[in-house]
């Protein structure tokens, strides 16, 4: 049977029948995100979804995760290759698929704003990832104000008893002890660029929060092959931590030796919060493929570095915050951009996301295309009751 043929034999009858199961449909769909906004029955504190399997999901974990990535400001290598472009802030792709290779989802948040934003969105996600990269902690309506905000945020709100987890990799580490000693910078030169490590594990490392759950797998891994990726030129030391009282707010739980046999603090976990941070970077070793940089591969190293993105997005998961509705949630995801192949220019990021300044919804396509969607699903859905009606009438 043609579709024209149903559309020529459709009557008045048919078209008010379809008209009315779209209503339905609709009123179902309005009072459902209505339902989410007031507090009504949510399930793993997100909305009801017909493909969720309510009795797994009822008391259960957050099964729908979703992280708030800290972006920074941009390289002047962006600014070259891309000098049409009024791009202001990024976020290396490879740390988006650190977290959605665990199961979670990705926010950017944005660096210069208000409070008020850092407020709102520390309240609908469930969990913050301070990237590394290269910028100064003393730059104004930057990375590093941004991530003052967000660090004083999950402080109360783990106060309040609301789980809040943050994790800080190389720069983002640095950004935490920073914050943590009153914004005062207290790193030292470091020589552990390109650098491949195992970790020397500091003595009750594995009755942490960060390691107690590895495999004895997973720590043999660490502790014998280079299977982290080390790219920084300062560090924290367990001296410094000792004579600034850091050691009242952080656990060392792992130390290593730069290339002139420095020792450097590796990796950290906050004695109260939820808070880890790692001097070396796990997502470079699974996304990051950029020749003569010395990072490693192998399978050894891909299960170690994933060992931390799960572990993290495991944390997140204990965190019920949740968006007011689906539309909401939707034109804040990562997925409303495209990441750019700057590792073909020379980048030492493979994929980056590259953002212009003072980002808002009115200004990008997730509405529009969340429209688009929803039109073409209820014409779909015209059509198929059309198409239903239509045979049954020639039954």
């Amino acid at each position: 049977m043609r579709l024209s043929a149903i559309f020529s034999d459709a009557t008045s009858s048919t078209s008010v029948t379809a008209t009315t199961i779209l209503a339905a449909l609709s009123i179902f769909s309005v009072s459902n995100g209505s339902a989410a906004r007031s507090g009504g029955r949510q399930f793993a504190g997100r909305y009801f979804d017909i493909n969720d399997d309510v009795t797994v999901n009822v008391n259960a974990e957050n099964t729908r995760p979703i992280i708030g990535i800290l972006t920074q400001e941009v390289s002047n290598f962006v600014r070259r290759h891309y000098p049409d472009k009024e791009y202001n802030s990024y976020i290396a792709a490879s740390y988006v698929k650190f977290i959605e290779g665990a199961g979670g989802r990705v926010v950017p948040i944005w660096i210069d704003r208000e409070r008020e934003y850092y407020e709102d969105i520390m309240s609908k996600i469930n969990g913050v990832l301070m990237p590394g990269g290269a910028t100064y902690f003393n730059q104004s309506h930057g990375y590093a104000d941004a991530g003052h905000h967000l660090y004083d945020i999950a402080i109360k709100m783990n106060k309040r008893g609301i789980y809040m987890p943050i994790w800080g990799t190389c720069l983002g580490y640095e950004l935490l002890v920073y914050l943590s000693a009153n914004a005062t910078d207290l790193r030292t030169d470091c020589s552990s660029s390109a650098q491949a490590l195992p970790l020397e594990f500091e003595k009750g490392y594995k009755e942490s929060r960060l390691f107690a759950p590895a495999s004895d797998e997973v720590v043999q891994i660490f502790s014998t092959y280079n299977v982290t990726a080390n790219f920084h030129i300062f560090c924290f030391t367990k001296e410094t931590f000792a004579d600034h009282g850091l050691n009242n707010s952080w656990n060392v739980l792992s130390v290593n030796h730069d290339w002139n046999g420095a020792e450097f603090i590796s990796t950290i976990e906050h004695v109260k919060y939820p808070f880890y941070g790692v001097q070396f970077h796990p997502e470079k070793v699974l996304y990051e493929f950029i020749p003569n940089r010395n990072i490693t591969h192998t399978s050894q190293a891909v299960i170690g570095s994933q060992y931390f993105a799960d572990f993290f997005v495991n944390e997140a998961r204990k965190n019920r915050n949740n968006f007011a509705n689906r539309t909401e949630e939707i034109n804040e995801l990562i997925y409303n951009y495209q990441p750019e192949y700057t590792g073909a220019l020379g980048s030492a990021f493979v994929q980056q996301y590259l953002f212009e300044a003072r980002v808002t919804t009115s200004t990008r396509s997730a509405g529009t295309v969340s429209t688009a969607g929803a039109i073409l699903t209820h014409c779909l859905l015209a059509l198929i009751t059309l198409f239903i009606l239509g045979a049954w009438r020639r039954v």
